[in-house]
């Protein structure tokens, strides 16, 4: 190699922001000043010194082999090393080979570039992925980490096989949508995370391996793992809440057909005979709405000579809530009629602890208008 020739690219490797390694017959026969910085070791020190020297002791074997093929005419490519400082620190770097003719001898330039930075993202990395598969191996409910992209199940918590009827470690590897009872809910689902980013508590109806539908609340987060979006899915089984709303539905459905659409007229009243609630037949007798009589005093639908008895009789029953109370009195629609009534009433305890009177009202005006009649004919 000529003399200017050489100066010109030691002149262009003097510049170079990464390391420059010239080895020739197996030592060093010239390192850039980027690579000095790198190393710690000057031009002088690092020349006529084989290349392993600079490597950690785990990685020289592999660094000789490496030469030894690409001398042999392998692949130039990439590998990743360990270099040992002159201070006994450790540098990770990147190592790109190349054959060159130096002098009529086969010499090696490797260009060598700090990946500290990116290592130390990689790890980070590393951990952040490790902490979220940490937390869903430690929740003690059902997640799973899944691809946005797909739904396939990357990680899941021990939980969620057997929530959905597989064995504990059967989930990864399957698709989220196989879970779900209508493939629209999980699209919809996945509207809100990928707008928003996250979603809490969202009532779905999904299914087991089998197709038995089952409801869960789902809570949703999204993140990065591995440089692509993931889905950090919780879900907490409510079908036995559900079955209690569905109960419940039903029984106050019961209810309504007994007590709102019963053709008997129905009066709850407190220990005070204030009205708490009235059947709408029982009001439409009176010729109100139940709303107008809730609140009032029940009294104020008595006829005024009854109303002294009609109170001593519900203090009575307030006071023997054993007994059933039985008793006729008369009571005054909205229109000022009259309207006679055979009541049969008990005390019961109310939901707040406190004392309320069933009153169960019968209409006889009829009977006693006949039982009139026949007395005035009598007379």
């Amino acid at each position: 190699m000529s003399e200017s020739a050489e100066e010109w690219r030691r002149a262009l490797f003097e510049k170079y922001v990464d390391g420059v390694a010239l080895v020739v017959e197996g030592l060093i026969e010239y390192i850039n000043p980027a690579l000095a910085r790198m190393t710690g070791y000057s031009a002088g020190e690092a020349r006529g010194r084989p290349p392993a020297e600079f490597v950690v002791p785990e990685d020289r074997a592999r660094l000789r082999d490496r030469v030894s093929a690409l001398l042999a005419g392998a692949t130039e490519s990439p590998s990743e090393y360990h270099l040992l400082r002159k201070d006994g620190s450790i540098l990770p770097v990147e190592v790109v080979p190349q054959l060159a003719d130096y002098g009529g001898k086969t010499a090696l330039v490797s260009l060598l570039r700090d990946i500290s930075r990116r290592k130390q993202a990689e790890e980070a990395l590393r951990e952040s992925e490790a902490r979220y598969r940490a937390i869903v191996d430690a929740a003690p409910i059902p997640l799973a980490i899944s691809r946005l992209s797909d739904g396939l199940i990357l990680h899941a918590s021990a939980h969620l096989g057997p929530t959905f009827g597989l064995p504990p470690d059967e989930a990864v590897g399957r698709r989220t949508v196989d879970f779900y009872h209508s493939p629209a809910d999980r699209e919809a689902l996945l509207e809100i995370v990928r707008r928003d980013g996250y979603v809490r508590d969202y009532e779905v109806r999904v299914r087991k391996a089998d197709g038995t539908p089952f409801w869960v609340l789902v809570s949703l987060q999204m993140a990065t793992l591995g440089g692509e979006r993931v889905v950090i899915s919780g879900f907490y089984d409510i079908t036995s809440r559900k079955q209690a709303d569905e109960a419940l539905r039903q029984s106050e459905e019961r209810y309504r057909i007994l007590y709102e659409d019963n053709p008997a007229m129905y009066f709850t009243v407190n220990a005070e005979g204030t009205v708490l609630s009235v059947n709408r037949f029982g009001a439409q007798r009176l010729g109100y709405v139940p709303e107008e009589l809730a609140g009032i005093s029940v009294l104020d639908v008595f006829y005024a000579p009854d109303k002294k008895a009609a109170l001593e009789q519900l203090a009575a029953c307030v006071k023997n809530p054993s007994e059933t109370g039985e008793w006729e009195f008369r009571k005054v629609r909205k229109d000022g009629s009259l309207m006679w009534v055979k009541e049969t009433a008990r005390a019961v305890r109310a939901p707040d602890g406190g004392t309320m009177v069933l009153i169960v009202c019968e209409d006889i005006t009829e009977r006693k208008q006949a039982e009139e009649a026949v007395q005035e004919a009598r007379e």
